[in-house]
């Protein structure tokens, strides 16, 4: 049921003309985070919680789904005000949505598997065609025959109508776990973008045709892996072709190193990690990954696309969970943040060059950050203990 979150439930700090801050000891952590204007945005996180804000932050719904308390929902993916899909991440996978902004919300997906952990979600609102992946599960588990493989593939589905329905998509090498990439991480539902997510209608058929980038970790490294798939929808498995390209990042060694989020902004793939148990770790990076123009052949299908061809490092203060970028015309370069437990950056690209700036004396006193996005120079974050923030690109002095 929809009610108005009331200003003693969360901690919210806006900084505007008039700047305030209501302080609570609410302890919900909030991980998702879905943007429809410079002024509403979706959050979801942990015990169940959803929080719609509107009006830049000044009016504020809680729409939590009834009998979910236990659920952490990682991530969450809003068509609109109304429409929204929210995922939950360990301890058995639920995906739900609403249609009526939060009044009810329906169970559209459910898996019980051992050992299931959903990552992050993404559907393209313009087809209704989504995704979403989820950590690694042994073949050995589930299939009879392969009782003494070793292998493993990373759990994925795909909806065609919004998130109404999800089906699995087949598993091929595109899904298979490596030492280079072992696992993902839910921390921000930021670990994969898309260049295509849509529907390719003939007389015949209609087929799925997704084209995205999904990132994590491994044991000696990161890999950023491109897939660009199709299927059938009537018959996925026995009509299912793809290609895969893994393009390699130096991480230090060691369990919970490598891409943590990711944002695709013009030709540019911009990838924020480190390690979540060492958030002030010195060797913490991330990386710019330069796209090209490609086009590809799968099948009888050419499909233009883009191809990872090269990526420097750039420093970062520590662990970082998710970035936000926009392109500045002004300035001719690339601007945003990047969020992590001790804080934010802020940072700034040009052509084959980043650096960072120290933020103001008020912003360093922020930490306990998880996600952020944004629209053009519009930035909203979140964080543990209820905190969510809004800025503009002007209050953050990234446009100076």
């Amino acid at each position: 049921m929809k009610k108005p979150l009331a200003f003693n439930y969360f901690k919210i700090i806006l900084i505007a003309l008039n700047c305030f801050s209501v302080k609570t000891t609410l302890c919900q952590s909030f991980r998702g985070i879905s943007t429809i204007s410079e002024n509403e945005a979706w959050f979801s996180g942990s015990q169940g919680t959803v929080i719609y804000a509107n009006q830049s932050g000044k009016s504020f719904d809680t729409l939590s789904p009834k009998n979910f308390k236990r659920k952490d929902f990682r991530d969450i993916h809003a068509m609109d005000q109304n429409h929204a899909i929210i995922m939950s991440a360990g301890d058995s996978a639920v995906i739900l949505k609403t249609n009526n902004h939060g009044k009810t919300w329906q169970i559209v997906y459910q898996d019980n598997r051992p050992g299931i952990f959903l990552d992050v979600i993404e559907i393209n609102n313009k087809t209704g065609v989504g995704i979403a992946l989820g950590d690694p599960l042994p073949d050995s588990l589930f299939n009879h025959s392969e009782k003494y493989s070793t292998s493993k593939h990373f759990v994925a589905l795909w909806t065609p109508d919004y998130g109404s329905h999800w089906y699995p998509i087949p598993n091929g090498s595109w899904n298979l776990a490596t030492p280079t990439l072992s696992s993902m991480f839910a921390a921000s539902g930021t670990s994969l973008v898309y260049n295509r997510l849509e529907l390719d209608k003939s007389q015949k058929n209609t087929k799925i045709v997704m084209d995205f980038y999904f990132s994590g970790g491994g044991d000696s490294a990161a890999d950023v892996r491109q897939v660009i798939l199709s299927f059938e929808m009537k018959n996925p498995k026995q009509t299912l072709q793809y290609l895969k390209f893994d393009h390699h990042l130096q991480f230090p060694v060691g369990e919970g190193w490598g891409v943590y989020g990711m944002q695709k902004l013009n030709d540019r793939l911009f990838c924020f990690g480190g390690n979540w148990k060492y958030p002030n770790a010195k060797d913490s990076f991330c990386y710019l990954i330069q796209l090209s123009p490609v086009e590809y052949t799968l099948g009888k299908h050419k499909i233009k696309s883009s191809l990872a061809t090269s990526s420097f490092q750039f420093p970062q203060s520590g662990y970082r969970s998710a970035g936000a970028m926009h392109y500045s015309q002004k300035l001719s370069g690339y601007y945003g943040i990047s969020v992590g437990s001790n804080g934010l950056d802020l940072i700034q690209f040009d052509r084959t060059h980043g650096k960072k700036r120290k933020p103001t004396v008020a912003l360093q006193k922020i930490t306990g950050l998880n996600v952020c996005s944004n629209i053009e120079n519009v930035y909203w974050l979140a964080g543990n203990k209820g905190q969510i923030f809004r800025f503009t690109a002007q209050e953050l002095s990234l446009d100076r």
